[in-house]
């Protein structure tokens, strides 16, 4: 624990002491702008071109509109279903946004200059403030005009809706989403600095997701005509993201009688952390902003090729480095067999133990499914979701499988082919789901919900094996015929997703109707998964045998 710490205070005595006679920062960078400016320049003018171009062609014709009926008051039948979900929606907005900052921070951050800055320009004599600030402006001016445009739209839907005067409103949105927006960057600012906040925000994950979604269902509850008043007045005053919301409230005729101490409190908390964030610029580890940089580009050469595993494996290896609980210690007790036979079985449970919230996470999309079974009464549209959770369940427990899929030497000490690994990687999701799915059934709906569930369970599992074990991205998808010109990269997403798309249809099919005895359906659904398994395992054996 004391290695990382000598380093990184070394890292900012050394952006410090770049203010002493070594300083150069006036010369590079008079010396970048001369090189930079023609580029720069037009950079510059073709950015400032497209975003005229959407803000006036979109953005603008969307707001004029709506500017011109607002007096005739279009929306006045839904403002009181709007006025009831004001406090908890505004809420879970602002909230959910400062969460989506500061998950950013994990892998990329606000702060994120190119690879060839960090490389060069950081290891010179430089203030390293001076380096990183323009690049903190702009990803703040990017929230903060992002922040202006929804909070003008947004107050304008209110005024269409006969919630309160067009000036009051703009003001109390556009003044709430610029702070809420400006302490976003901020907070995700601090959280790319520092080691300790980024570990407090991974241990918050399970509970801060667990409480955005209480919070939309408690929106969803009061749209319907159950509204909870203390619940909104403990949220209205529970952190920031209450705070912005109370003078938009009182704009729109709701109970705020406190909204200028809570506008205040925002405006207060907003300025300090921003000045907090600023003065740890210099403290933001090189190495951190290497790899920041790094991820950047391996997000955006995934999104032109439209696979979406490469995005995920890119902010993967910028992410800190976690520590290891106390379960990750003890997984390896389990003791491993003495052949090598069932060892990827062995392998995949002490994966899974040394990952307990992939576990947790995959349990609870059980549970959603068990629920939405429950509740389908063999209506397709609720067995198509109940089948979407249940491969979101299986899918989150078969990392180990994806490795594999990655790099086929992973299992290059298996004496078996290497297409032998799908099935040993189908044993421990299908026994953890099946035994969950057990006790979801007793808690959801007994013998019907138990009947989906050992369906779907067979079924979204090999579809998730079909995912893992998937080539890369084939050219011909991406710039094949020009009868298809333009919907390459649509066409790439859907080769990407042709195994949950095949799982989820079946499981809908043989599941959503209500023909044919239950024992003949879940039969039906295994043949399913044995032919997405041989799919899976045709699938593996081009990987080494193309």
């Amino acid at each position: 624990m004391s290695g990382p710490a000598p380093a990184r205070s070394r890292e900012r005595s050394r952006g410090r002491a770049a203010g002493s006679g070594g300083d150069r920062t006036a010369d590079v960078r008079a010396w970048l702008g001369a090189r930079r400016g023609a580029e720069r320049r037009r950079r510059f003018a073709s950015r400032l071109y497209t975003a005229v171009v959407l803000l006036g062609g979109w953005y603008g014709l969307f707001l004029a509109g709506l500017l011109a009926q607002v007096r005739s008051r279009p929306f006045a039948a839904h403002a009181a279903v709007t006025e009831a979900v004001l406090p908890a929606g505004l809420a879970a907005a602002a909230a959910a946004a400062l969460w989506a900052a500061v998950r950013d921070a994990l892998w990329r951050g606000p702060v994120t200059p190119p690879a060839p800055d960090v490389d060069w320009l950081l290891a010179l004599p430089v203030r390293r403030r001076t380096v990183l600030l323009p690049w903190f402006a702009l990803s703040a001016g990017i929230w903060a005009a992002a922040a202006l445009l929804l909070g003008t739209a947004g107050a304008a839907l209110l005024a269409a809706a006969g919630l309160g005067a067009l000036g009051p409103l703009t003001a109390a949105c556009a003044g709430g989403a610029l702070c809420t927006a400006l302490l976003a960057v901020a907070s995700a600012a601090l959280v790319q600095g520092s080691r300790r906040a980024a570990g407090a925000v991974h241990r918050a994950a399970p509970g801060a997701v667990t409480a955005l979604a209480l919070a939309g269902a408690q929106a969803v509850a009061a749209a319907r005509g159950s509204r909870v008043r203390w619940l909104e007045t403990a949220e209205m005053w529970s952190g920031p993201w209450g705070w912005a919301a109370q003078p938009v409230l009182a704009a729109a005729g709701g109970h705020a009688p406190l909204w200028p101490v809570a506008a205040l409190l925002t405006a207060s908390v907003t300025a300090v952390t921003l000045g907090l964030a600023v003065r740890r610029l210099d403290g933001i580890p090189a190495g951190t902003l290497r790899a920041r940089a790094r991820a950047a580009d391996g997000v955006l050469a995934g999104v032109l090729a439209s696979d979406p595993r490469v995005v995920r494996l890119a902010t993967a290896r910028a992410r800190e480095p976690r520590g290891r609980g106390r379960i990750a210690r003890w997984a390896g007790g389990l003791t491993a067999p003495r052949s090598p036979r069932p060892l990827m079985v062995w392998r995949d449970a002490v994966a899974l133990l040394a990952a307990p919230r992939r576990t947790a996470s995959a349990v609870a999309l059980l549970l959603l499914a068990a629920a939405a079974a429950a509740t389908a009464g063999g209506g397709p549209l609720a067995t198509a979701a109940a089948a979407l959770a249940a491969h979101g369940a299986a899918a989150r427990l078969l990392e180990t499988a994806r490795l594999d899929g990655d790099d086929p030497r992973r299992a290059a000490w298996s004496p078996r082919p290497f297409e032998w690994t799908v099935t040993a990687h189908a044993v421990v999701p299908t026994a953890v789901l099946t035994a969950a799915g057990a006790g979801a059934a007793l808690l959801t709906g007994g013998r019907p919900v138990l009947s989906f569930l050992l369906g779907a369970v067979p079924v979204t599992v090999a579809a998730a094996l079909v995912s893992a074990y998937r080539p890369p991205t084939r050219t011909a998808l991406l710039y094949g015929s020009p009868a298809f010109a333009g919907a390459g990269p649509a066409l790439a997403l859907l080769w990407h997703a042709a195994g949950p798309l095949a799982g989820v249809t079946a499981v809908t099919v043989l599941l959503g109707g209500t023909g044919g005895p239950p024992g003949v359906r879940t039969a039906a659904c295994w043949a399913v998964s044995a032919v997405l398994l041989l799919w899976a395992r045709r699938r593996a054996r081009a990987l080494v045998r193309p």
